[in-house]
């Protein structure tokens, strides 16, 4: 495979109080996943290969690179613990070595979660031992896609299997802190949710119900494949599925809408009110749903909650959010 150029990040710690818990935290944070994680590793790509002329995803109305309207959780907890961060994920990643964007950008190699692995041994053969590497993938091995090069599964056992490799990866050059990120019910992402018909198994496997099913199979076997793990290996579960069920099925402040995506890329248009929005697009959340993952990831850490707001949503955010909907509205 191509080499990849790595987007690395650094988030300024500038401004923030530490505490006894932050301060005796992680050295550096790294990740790897999907969309949910990329912080600009796939548009890092698109820029190389179109020699600056494009951006992916497009920007505006995504947050530089970003598949978002904003920062995305890993730099909003990295900023709260004071540490770098180095992110490996890309959008489109699958749990093996295929990336569903294939098709969307053809000719550019992007990675799965193993090359992600691979890619990042063969620069740290041995792990930080006081690092902190975080795992949050799977949709993309569900969900419907245009890809032509990899096949939605039907149940979990590859996803799970692909999951164990990498984290066996991981221990196996000296990873002793991982954080790993269950799913949400990927039935109830806009992309599917009004996919519903109450029959499972149906003759649509991409029926919300059905994709919700799935997800409980491969939630139950994500924890019990966390639990045998060597009790000498930190690793630390991260219930995202119970934080988007309570959202979603109990909507309120400051989200009016958990439903739909405020960007619409049919018309294309984005929503008024962003901030109210817990889905940004039809599968990824806003910005302050991405600082809700934060929180529930900082307290699978044992990190006392923030008391402000930490680089979410800065007066200046707010002006480059309102200039990205206006722009893209006006189109």
């Amino acid at each position: 495979m191509k080499k990849l150029s790595l987007f690395a990040s650094f988030v300024s710690i500038s401004g923030l109080i530490s505490s006894p818990a932050i301060a005796a935290g992680f050295s550096t944070i790294y990740g790897f996943g999907d969309s949910l994680t990329d912080t600009g590793n796939v548009n890092q790509a698109v820029l190389e290969a179109t020699a600056g002329t494009q951006t992916f995803p497009p920007s505006p109305p995504y947050f530089e690179g970003r598949f978002s309207n904003g920062p995305v959780w890993i730099e909003l907890v990295a900023q709260q613990l004071q540490v770098p961060f180095v992110n490996f994920s890309f959008g489109g990643a699958t749990t093996g070595f295929n990336n569903t964007l294939d098709v969307t950008l053809p000719g550019i190699p992007l990675p799965g979660l193993q090359q992600q692995i691979n890619d990042f041994a063969v620069n740290n053969p041995v792990a930080d031992p006081n690092a902190l590497y975080a795992i949050w993938i799977g949709g993309n091995d569900y969900l419907p896609t245009n890809s032509m090069t990899f096949t939605p599964f039907d149940n979990p056992d590859q996803t799970l299997s692909n999951i164990e490799t990498a984290i066996n990866s991981l221990v196996g050059i000296g990873a002793e802190n991982i954080i790993v990120f269950n799913l949400p019910n990927i039935g109830d992402v806009p992309l599917v949710n009004q996919s519903v018909d109450g029959i499972c198994p149906s003759d649509n496997q991409f029926d919300g119900d059905c994709l919700n099913d799935l997800t409980v199979a491969h939630n139950d076997g994500l924890a019990s494949l966390l639990a045998d793990f060597s009790s000498d290996i930190d690793l630390i579960p991260v219930d995202i599925n119970t934080l988007f069920n309570n959202i979603i099925n109990n909507p309120s402040s400051p989200f009016t809408n958990v439903t739909d995506g405020c960007f619409d890329s049919t018309v294309p248009s984005v929503c008024s009110n962003p901030d109210e929005f817990f889905f940004w697009d039809n599968v990824h959340p806003t910005t302050r749903g991405h600082q809700l993952i934060a929180d529930a990831a900082l307290e699978s850490l044992g990190i006392p909650e923030p008391k402000t707001t930490i680089g979410l949503l800065t007066i200046g955010l707010i002006g480059i959010v309102k200039k990205m909907s206006n722009k893209v509205s006006e189109k």
